[in-house]
């Protein structure tokens, strides 16, 4: 649908023949004759945009207080206001009252397609503004090359330019609105992307926030709330922490996904869009379901869930965004790409994360995921912009980074044992965890561990093998099956390589 046009004209000839030019260019169009069913036919669906006759001739309203109530109601829908008697006072007023644009009948009809098209396109930027500036973020949840970012890769590859309803699973942090917005944005629908995050709204507002608000007179001068829903007409809505959704909003949110339908809070009208909803939750489906181990057991009892019926009508695709740390040899993308947008952002001189600190930093657990990470990296940058060598070193890393960094502690848990080896088990000892270490950074891939510590595959396998490193290696490191355990000492295994 390229838009869902209004056109009201007590004319019907008018209503007909603009009806049928509209229909012809792909448009969805309804009509009204007078103010009561203009009012009507809005009330029962947010229009994308309106086309209005200044005098109907009914006397109830003329088109310039209906324009008022529009405006008032839905201030993102374009109307373009149209009369055969018009004067330059009242194409003043028009567009004082926030009308986009006044034609005069009679009206070329190529003028009346270009002026239709540029409303509607100027609406679309001016919503995808506001959305911008309130959800302003650096996203990067699928940058880089590790088995979990390419598996969600596909997966969202595949699903986008379908219609099928996706579900993001991500870690708190892993900024699931940015593959929400991703799969918009390579989706085929041409209309808005709204998001809302379920957590940070009262639950009481909730419902009025999805669904809208009806007024509870009749009164034409009170204003009634549009929900995201009716918002996101013809285009995409992704709802995140949906484990905050009651019992009861999950219900009426599962019926609208089975009906394309739902009613305002207060409200007798059936209002009928199409919408792509996206769900979004920072637990795994079993979490969700209450199917998790710890579930079972009794300790996963309080964890928040969606009704199952909602949750698989949600989930014709499932994408899980793996957390960060689980992602070690992303970093130094990431990293590269968080300190290029932040330096362009906030006028600050690039600068150069040494190899050290891109270690440092794989090694961290990250609790607050991709956002932590980007916090973290505008922080140095603020703090090191004046200093005149351009290389960041693990000395400007801020004091948690380093303190809280798994290889870091193993390191100096293990200095005070290995000052009092001697130098052939100390340098066995040191390549053994060394070794480790990188196998856990590149997820268990032989190639990719032997390529970036300069070694060939073969010369990495039997180095494991004396080092008493028991892998488990198909021969397709592609698939990142190997695991790892101990075996017995080095000097045990084999001679020296």
């Amino acid at each position: 649908m390229s838009g869902d046009i209004l056109i009201v004209d007590d004319e019907m000839d008018i209503c007909t023949l603009v009806g049928g030019i509209l229909s012809d260019e792909g448009y969805s169009v309804r009509t009204a004759q007078n103010s009561v069913q203009a009012l009507k036919a809005i009330v029962s669906r947010q229009p994308n945009l309106v086309i209005l006759d200044v005098w109907l001739g009914d006397g109830a309203k003329d088109g310039l207080k209906i324009l008022e109530i529009i405006k008032r109601d839905h201030p993102f829908v374009p109307v373009v206001m149209m009369s055969g008697h018009g004067t330059v006072d009242t194409a003043v007023t028009a567009i004082k009252l926030g009308a986009y644009d006044f034609i005069e009948k009679p009206f070329p009809m190529e003028k009346l397609l270009v002026t239709v098209a540029r409303a509607l396109e100027s609406a679309k930027l001016k919503v995808e503004n506001v959305e911008l500036k309130r959800k302003a973020h650096l996203s990067c949840s699928l940058i880089g090359s590790s088995m979990g970012v390419q598996l969600a890769k596909q997966t969202i590859d595949a699903s986008a330019p379908t219609s099928v309803r996706i579900f993001i699973h991500g870690p708190i942090g892993s900024d699931r609105n940015a593959v929400a917005r991703y799969v918009h944005e390579h989706s085929l629908v041409d209309g808005p992307f709204y998001s809302i995050n379920c957590s940070t709204i009262n639950q009481s507002h909730l419902a009025a926030e999805l669904f809208g608000l009806e007024t509870i007179s009749r009164d034409d001068d009170t204003p009634r709330k549009i929900g995201l829903l009716e918002q996101a007409n013809g285009g995409t809505l992704f709802i995140d922490n949906m484990t905050s959704l009651s019992d009861v909003q999950q219900i009426k949110l599962a019926k609208f996904l089975q009906t394309k339908s739902f009613y305002r809070e207060g409200g007798s009208s059936r209002i009928c869009v199409e919408v792509r909803v996206l769900g979004g939750a920072c637990f795994s489906k079993e979490e969700i379901l209450g199917l998790s181990e710890d579930a079972e057991e009794g300790d996963g009892a309080a964890l928040p869930k969606i009704r199952p019926d909602l949750y698989y009508r949600l989930s014709s695709a499932a994408v899980e965004i793996p957390p960060l740390s689980e992602r070690a040899q992303d970093m130094a993308l990431l990293v590269k790409h968080f300190s290029a947008a932040i330096t362009a952002a906030q006028n600050l001189p690039a600068k150069i994360f040494s190899t050290e600190v891109i270690s440092v930093l794989e090694g961290y657990p990250w609790p607050g995921d991709i956002q932590q990470l980007k916090n973290v990296i505008e922080w140095i940058l603020i703090m090191h912009a004046s200093s005149e060598d351009g290389v960041i070193t693990v000395e400007d890393l801020p004091p948690e980074i380093v303190e809280g960094n798994l290889f870091v502690k193993a390191w100096q848990a293990k200095s005070a044992q290995l000052s009092a080896m001697p130098i052939k088990e100390a340098r066995e000892t040191f390549e053994r965890d060394y070794l480790l270490a990188q196998l856990k950074r590149f997820n268990g891939n032989i190639s990719q561990t032997a390529k970036f510590i300069g070694m060939d595959r073969t010369s990495l396998h039997r180095k494991l093998k004396c080092l008493g490193v028991v892998c488990d290696d198909s021969g397709d490191d592609s698939t990142n099956t190997q695991t790892f355990g101990d075996g017995v000492k080095a000097e045990e295994a084999c001679k020296e390589v």
